[in-house]
């Protein structure tokens, strides 16, 4: 099943940047059970780009086609400049996941809290002891979140990621902090949980995503110009 399609192509400009413009060309696909890297370099627009694909920006021009699963069946949503407003929103970012360099956890709440949110208190534990030691876990559960390492909330980030309704994840580095030890716990996280899902990355960490086994990979590259902006504009590597 093709979760994302590109089906005109996708133009974004910055409010205060006449130098780029950011494109998705018609044509791009995401299936479900796939996982997609996005490859350039430093400061090429591959987290711009990462933000697009999630509809977490409001592109100027393009249609992007959504299919998510819900309760058994198939919901579409075609989301363009127009529409974005009407469509895009709490309901729509449901189906989406997010691991982000940064992940935004709750600081009211408990890491378990933070964790059930997302997760259902039935999958919580289950999920969580697929990226803690039992003993880590336990230690830091019941804890507020302002109290854990920069690893620990780098992997709740992305367990979280992983809710139960969510139809495609979105992961930008999302190594940052991890040793080589939890970043295979990750590497084994990802592979018991994506089921059905789509997994687009933007990642710098070589041996990670040699080791996640990536189907396709796309590179933001710069050529040409467009509406007098140089172009960077993702294509199949």
């Amino acid at each position: 099943m093709k979760t994302i399609e590109i089906l005109k192509q996708v133009e974004f400009t910055y409010p205060k940047d006449d130098k780029y413009i950011y494109c998705m060309p018609k044509g791009i696909q995401i299936f479900s059970h796939k996982t997609y890297s996005i490859l350039g370099i430093s400061g090429s627009g591959k987290s711009t780009i990462l933000t697009l694909l999630a509809a977490l920006r409001r592109f100027r021009f393009g249609t992007i086609r959504y299919t998510f699963t819900t309760k058994n069946a198939y919901q579409t949503t075609k989301v363009s400049s127009a529409s974005w407003k009407k469509f895009v929103g709490p309901r729509f970012w449901g189906k989406i996941g997010f691991s982000f360099q940064n992940p935004e956890l709750l600081e009211p709440f408990t890491v378990k809290e933070n964790m059930e949110v997302a997760l259902g208190q039935a999958h919580t534990e289950e999920m969580a002891l697929a990226a803690f030691d039992e003993k880590e876990w336990n230690d830091i559960k019941d804890s507020r979140v302002w109290n854990l390492s920069g690893g620990q909330k780098q992997r709740l980030g992305l367990i979280r990621a992983f809710g139960v309704n969510q139809s495609v994840v979105f992961m930008d580095e999302p190594t940052n902090n991890l040793d080589k030890s939890n970043r295979a716990k990750i590497v084994d996280f990802i592979h018991k949980y994506q089921k059905d899902r789509s997994i687009l990355i933007v990642s710098h960490d070589k041996a990670f995503m040699e080791m996640l086994n990536v189907d396709t990979t796309f590179e933001v590259r710069e050529e040409g110009e467009l509406n007098k902006r140089r172009q960077r504009i993702l294509q199949v590597f």
